[in-house]
């Protein structure tokens, strides 16, 4: 037996903790307005910080990337409020599953 669970199965339950706290900041209004503003606040603080043409192209794609996410957060939020941005339930079973199955 290995020592060691193969497989990608810790990709798999880093993946659904990742779901589950973005499921979490997705539901709660608050915590999602905090998480905007630092998204978009961390790359623009970054423009303050240094200097240079390339490392300011960069941190314009970071901007745009943030605003963009952004918008789509709070567009499915609007639309669907009491909606879970990921749903980890198939995930969370097939794990489950896998911890209960007596293969050898």
């Amino acid at each position: 037996m290995e020592p060691f669970l193969d497989g990608g199965l810790f990709e798999l339950i880093i993946a659904i903790v990742f779901a589950y706290v973005l499921n979490f900041i997705f539901l709660k209004k608050y915590l999602l307005i905090v998480f905007s503003l630092i998204s978009v606040a961390g790359p623009i603080s970054l423009l303050v910080i240094s200097k240079g043409e390339l490392y300011n192209l960069i941190i314009g794609l970071c901007i745009f990337n943030a605003l963009l996410l952004n918008v789509v957060l709070w567009q499915h939020r609007v639309n669907a409020p009491d909606k879970l941005l990921i749903d980890i339930d198939k995930y969370k079973d097939m794990i489950r599953d896998r911890f209960t199955s007596n293969s050898p």
